[in-house]
């Protein structure tokens, strides 16, 4: 079955363009795998900024019908700045249409913006994580905890395509919500491996200030009633981009960045056996001093939104 399930997921990353297509939760967070030689549709639109990010630092943008200020006419407005891992971009016209080159990694992703009445208002690429088919099914290694965490970004295709490939992964969308000073993190998905007993979150971070907030990935961790359980594994960036502040209203429209981490067994080396239908509480932990980004007498408030 792990190599039946390796060898399905290798065709469809090859076949990106399907991505684009399939349904989803939240039809304007979007995650792609990164594949050259695709084609990529980013829709945007006036009245939002669509941050787009990458796994690590851009070397370069090469643009088309782009401009990073609005004293020069562009069809696109860009936000960038040199050495970070994303951009912001947003459509100064009802029909823009404009072209990025990304160089990134030594390899070269063209990206096409078009106006759409339905825009993204985050686009996440990822590099896809070679597994190991072969390996120790007891031993629940790192490489085997990224490649569950590289199933669950696949699910939703993989469900729609090859649905007996994911029956035995237990799934919810709880939609919940923690409110911190400054930013909010929504708990967006939770995938459970019973056979390894490691669950995958996908999580949302909506930036509310306008400027950028560091946490560390390495750090997220899971509250569930008094038992905390960090990450065995993280897939984010770090960043939250600033938000992105409306001329004509004066307030902060939130930018949205996409992270998935992993938690496997429990702290003391035992089963956690936690099911997905958990209240989970997501905590955050800021760069530099300190831990939890909230004072330790307030813990995040949650909201079912």
């Amino acid at each position: 079955m792990e190599i039946r399930y390796s060898i399905i997921l290798t065709f469809l990353l090859l076949t990106t363009a399907a991505w684009a297509a399939s349904d989803t939760e939240n039809n304007s967070i979007k995650q792609f795998p990164l594949d050259e030689r695709n084609v990529y549709t980013i829709k945007i639109a006036k009245t939002q900024a669509t941050t787009i990010s990458f796994p690590s630092k851009i070397s370069a943008l090469e643009v088309a019908g782009v401009a990073a200020d609005l004293q020069t006419k562009a069809p696109v407005l860009l936000n960038y700045r040199e050495g970070r891992y994303f951009f912001s971009v947003r459509a100064l016209t009802d029909d823009a249409v404009a072209s990025i080159n990304v160089v990134w990694n030594r390899k070269t992703y063209v990206l096409k913006l078009k106006t759409d009445e339905e825009p993204f208002s985050s686009v996440s690429f990822f590099q896809p994580v070679e597994r190991d088919a072969v390996g120790s099914q007891n031993a629940v290694s790192p490489t085997k905890i990224l490649s569950l965490l590289d199933r669950a970004k696949s699910y939703p295709v993989v469900k729609t395509q090859y649905p007996e490939l994911v029956s035995q992964v237990d799934v919810a969308y709880p939609n919940r919500r923690m409110l911190y000073k400054d930013f909010t993190v929504e708990l967006a998905e939770v995938y459970r491996f019973d056979a390894e007993d490691t669950l995958v979150f996908k999580v949302l971070f909506f930036n509310n200030s306008d400027r950028e907030i560091y946490y560390k990935p390495q750090s997220l961790a899971i509250r569930v009633g008094a038992n905390v359980y960090y990450a065995s594994v993280s897939d984010a960036s770090g960043i939250m981009p600033e938000g992105n502040r409306d001329s004509s209203t004066d307030k902060i429209i939130p930018s949205v960045s996409v992270g998935y981490f992993a938690i496997t067994g429990s702290p003391d080396g035992g089963r956690n056996n936690l099911s997905v239908k958990n209240k989970f509480n997501v905590i955050v932990s800021r760069q530099g001093e300190g831990s939890e980004l909230m004072p330790k007498s307030k813990a995040p408030t949650s909201s079912n939104q």
